[in-house]
Formats: structure tokens, sequence, C-alpha cells
């Protein structure tokens, strides 16, 4: 995660969460209150969180020496200068040899490393998720209120076009085109309304907030694309700390060929007369006779680690390979923005005021004149279609995870 996301993460959790501590009324939230939002309460988050806290709750387990022994001994023939046999109570203790619970030890903490990168894609990807789905919401916003002035014109439209009929100044023509492009509107006006509420409930799974919320208004805008370190990703990450996971459950079974340790310290001793405490150490190692099992686990824990190996390659790979084709997949969308910032803008605000001009000297007709105001709102909307897929793409580059 480079040093831009992290800023935005720090702000959220500081700054981000104060809109929701209100109630009452639907509070404004901007984008990094809802990133913050999200980090707080996201369960999804704060599941991946605890699978990271019980591997590293694990880590004591690298010490995990067998269960000591106490015992009791009582044998006939263990008999002592008195004649009595003794009875003999000792402790004793196996382990393994000493380097296998360093090398567990060392398992452990990697893999409290690799459930902490896999907390960092999900982390990714859900601040992925919530800037996707909050800048949607800012150009359906934008996209309603353009179909909310042409739905509006030609209501108008449609009025004026069914008086002029009546009057017999206009042909039935020109009354069903009124009243048929007034319906188109109305239904595209309604479906965009329609795509802003599942994209709010879509922001509500995601920051999960129980409470109303509007996002703030603002201008929509293309993003930038953020500076990328291949060797940072955290899904490379991920993957280098599972190869560090393989190396190291190799060199664990490696180890367990190293013979295991025993030891025994007793005391023995009689009721009879003159009887003596008679003390004892016992140590020894277990030696495996046969090793094919053991084998069998370094063969499967080799080719765990070629596995990886490649699979770190391979993704890597096609991370790279994904990067470049959204990269070529932007500049579609770069040209209809170049147009628009070069000549679409000056060619809508022209459309609207030779219209309006026209319009009133009697050059055109209200057919004409409504006609020319869409073709404008047009140019708007095509710009701003192509400026929501080329900031989705934007994200899809800035967050990318699954290539």
């Amino acid at each position: 995660m480079n040093a831009n996301h992290k800023f935005i993460f720090l702000v959220a959790c500081l700054m981000g969460l104060f809109p929701f501590l209100s109630f009452g009324q639907k509070e404004t939230i901007n984008l990094a209150s809802s990133i913050g939002a999200a980090m707080q309460n996201n369960l999804g988050l704060k599941s991946a969180q605890k699978s990271v806290e019980a591997a590293r709750a694990l880590i004591p387990m690298g010490w995990n020496l067998e269960k000591t022994q106490v015992f009791y001994r009582h044998d006939q023939n263990d008999i002592a200068e008195n004649g009595f046999s003794n009875t003999v109570f000792g402790i004793s203790q196996s382990m393994q040899f000493p380097t296998v619970y360093g090398s567990q030890k060392r398992v452990f903490e990697t893999l409290g490393m690799v459930e902490q990168q896999q907390f960092l894609l999900t982390q990714n990807q859900l601040v992925k998720e919530v800037s996707q789905t909050y800048y949607t919401l800012v150009y359906l916003q934008k996209l309603e209120a353009n179909y909310r002035f042409l739905d509006s014109l030609y209501q108008q439209f449609s009025i004026a076009a069914s008086r002029r009929y009546e009057l017999g100044e206009t042909n039935y023509l020109e009354k069903l085109t009124a009243r048929s492009k007034m319906r188109e509107l109305a239904v595209k006006l309604a479906q965009t309304s329609e795509s802003k509420s599942q994209a709010y409930v879509r922001l509500e799974q995601l920051i999960q907030v129980e409470r109303e919320f509007d996002i703030q208004d603002q201008d929509l805008l293309p993003l930038p694309i953020e500076e990328w370190n291949m060797d940072t990703h955290p899904g490379v990450q991920f993957y280098t700390q599972s190869i560090h996971l393989k190396q190291d459950y190799l060199t664990l079974e490696k180890q367990r060929l190293w013979p295991d340790l025993h030891g025994e310290y007793f005391r023995g001793s009689n009721t009879g007369f003159n009887a003596g405490i008679y003390p004892g150490v016992q140590v020894g190692v277990s030696i495996p006779l046969w090793f094919g099992a053991q084998k069998a686990k370094i063969n499967s824990s080799r080719y765990e680690l070629s596995k990886t190996n490649f699979a770190a390659e391979n993704y890597s790979f096609q991370l790279q390979n994904k990067r470049s084709q959204l990269k070529i997949e932007l500049q579609k969308f770069q040209e209809a923005i170049s147009f628009y910032t070069e000549e679409g803008r000056q060619l809508s605000k022209q459309l609207i005021e030779q219209g309006n001009k026209a319009y009133k000297e009697g050059e055109i007709d209200f057919l004409q004149y409504v006609l020319l105001i869409e073709n404008s709102r047009n140019i708007e909307m095509d710009y701003l279609i192509n400026l929501q897929g080329y900031n989705m793409t934007v994200l899809e580059i800035n967050y990318l995870i699954n290539p």
C-alpha cells in the first residue's frame, strides 16, 4: 500500500467518522468518511483481522514440549541391601531435538505474516469497492440531474405540442414525437434513480453504518493513477510470505529426522530396617528406524514450495499484464474526455446559446429548439459516461488485486 493510501486511511480513521456521530437527519459523507466507516465497521474486514490475531496466537505453540510424566514404580526384582524391594517415584520428560522448536516457531510466525498480507488484500479490495461505489453515486447524481432537466423540458414540449395540435397549428406527428420523447426520458430518469438507490444500498452494505446518509455534492473529475511498486503490492507480498512459509515447513520436516531426546529422574526406597534412598537418572534418544514416512513429507513439502514459486511468478506476470490491459482500456475513455475538454464543452455551450437566440428570434420552432438543447445535454452525458468508465478503470488500476 502506497503513502497516499495510508494517508487516506489515517484521515478516514481520525476524522472521517465524525459525520456519523450525530442523529436524526441524513448525514452528508465524503470518500474519506466512507472509507473510515468501512474500516471500522465492515464485518468481513473484522473477520480477516481475527484471522491474523488467531495466527499470531499460535506462535507460542512453537515451543510445545510433550507432557511431563510423573510415575510410580514397584518392582519385586529391585531389591535393596536390607532385603526389601524398593518403591520408586520419578519424573520423565521427552522432547524433540531442540532445533525443531525454533523451526516450529518460525513456521507460526510466517503463518501470521501470510494472514497479515491476506488481511491487507481484503482491506485493499474493500477500499476499492467503497471508492467505486462512492464515485458511481456521484456519477449517477450528475446523470440524474441531466435526465431530470430533459424530462422537464420534454414535458413542457409535450404539453405545448398537444395544445398546438388542438389549435390546429401543428400535425399529429409532432404531438406523437413529443409524447414519445417525454416517455423515453421519464423511463431513463426512473432507471437512473433506481440505479442510484441500488448504489446507496451497496455503499451501506460496505460501510455498515446504521444511519441514513447522503454523499457530498461535488464535481466529477478524472481520478489520478497512483504510483505503483510491484515489490510492495499486497498480493506480491502475500506470495512472498507464502514462499517463506513453505520453506520453513520444508526446513521443519527435515529437522524432524533428528532423534528425539528423553530424560528421567527417579528415587527409590523401601520401609525396611536401614533403608536408604537410591536416586537414579536415565537419558536416551529415540532414533527412527524407518524414514519412509518422513521422507515422503519432505518430498511433499518440496513440491508445495515449487508449486508456490510457480504461483507467485504467475501472479506477478498476470498482475503486470492486467495493469497494461487496463491502461490500454483507459485510453479509450481518455479520447472521449479529451474531445469534451478540447471541443465538446464549448460546442455544448454554443448549441444552447445559439438555440436560445434562434428560438427567441423565431428562426426555429419549439421542436427544433428542444432537439438542440437535447443534443447539448447528450454531449454532457456522453462525457459523464466516459468519465465514469475512466474513473472505474483508474480505481481498478490503483487497487488491482485479482489479475
